[in-house]
């Protein structure tokens, strides 16, 4: 594999360009190709996860958008130095393991 230095206006560059995908890891930047997936088949249960995924996020979303509720999560999420959408969707999904029985 080869190692490349990037410029510095390149090192802020993550997402999909061109069929890419621009990831920066703890190893540095790293390039890939985009995944083809369109020949997956996704089983019912990746199905059901990825549909509580979305209905955390939506949560998340949600609760950002009132101010006294956003700020609650944010001093909680600074104390447990952990990202305020991890500390909002975390707690959505023991919830709702919870409701399941699970």
């Amino acid at each position: 594999m080869a190692k490349v230095q990037l410029d510095s206006a390149l090192t802020q560059i993550r997402g999909l360009l061109g069929g890419y995908v621009f990831k920066h890891t703890r190893h540095g930047p790293l390039v890939t190709k985009r995944p083809d997936m369109s020949r997956v088949k996704w089983s019912p249960a990746q199905r059901a996860q990825r549909q509580l995924m979305q209905k955390a996020a939506r949560h998340y979303r949600e609760a950002m958008l009132n101010p006294k509720q956003a700020a609650q999560y944010r001093a909680v999420a600074a104390k447990q130095k952990i990202p305020v959408s991890s500390l909002v969707m975390g707690e959505y999904l023991k919830n709702a393991k919870k409701s399941a029985g699970v």
